[in-house]
């Protein structure tokens, strides 16, 4: 029954989830810390170490988090619970949708789309920060730092491992614990 509803839960997300993959974190969050199934500080451990691997994030979140919870056969179903939606959507796209994108009715569906994803990922920021066991100053600077660099023309994968480095370094002085 855990793996059916892993997989529902998990296709409800890959269907209300637009915006890629980190404006689908906080629905994923809601759903499996909501559920009990995963604590918070879990959950987010698990975005670090799928932001770190190949492939989409949602993707990614959805197989550890499948794993975490019901082994290989629940990263099966989640992810499959996942991609799935994506799949049907490009399909369908594919099939003939392509001229209804064009009108501008579906241009001012976006652009609300758009901005509720903003949205999304203030609340994944934001929640990502309160389950941070650092200073939350040093946070924020290393955060701003990391935009700015990226915004700046900086590669986000050298930045994601350059701040990676310095984390570790500033925990092992102690900046950070």
């Amino acid at each position: 029954m855990k793996l059916l509803m892993l997989f529902l839960v998990f296709m409800k997300i890959g269907f209300i989830g637009f915006g890629g993959g980190y404006g689908m974190l906080p629905l994923i969050e809601n759903e499996v810390v909501g559920r009990g199934w995963l604590s918070k500080g879990e959950f987010w451990d698990l975005v670090a170490i799928a932001s770190s691997t190949p492939g989409p994030i949602a993707v990614n979140v959805a197989t550890f988090a499948g794993y975490r919870i019901a082994g290989v056969f629940g990263a099966l179903l989640a992810t499959s619970g996942a991609v799935i939606p994506a799949f049907f959507v490009i399909l369908f796209i594919a099939m003939g949708m392509k001229e209804v994108l064009k009108t501008k009715e579906a241009a001012w569906v976006l652009t609300g789309m758009k901005s509720a994803i903003i949205g999304l990922l203030f609340i994944a920021a934001y929640s990502l920060y309160n389950v941070i066991h650092a200073q939350k100053i040093i946070v924020v600077a290393l955060a701003v730092s990391s935009f700015v660099l990226v915004l700046f023309g900086m590669n986000p994968f050298l930045t994601i491992l350059m701040f990676a480095a310095l984390g570790f370094i500033l925990g092992r002085i102690g900046v950070i614990r």
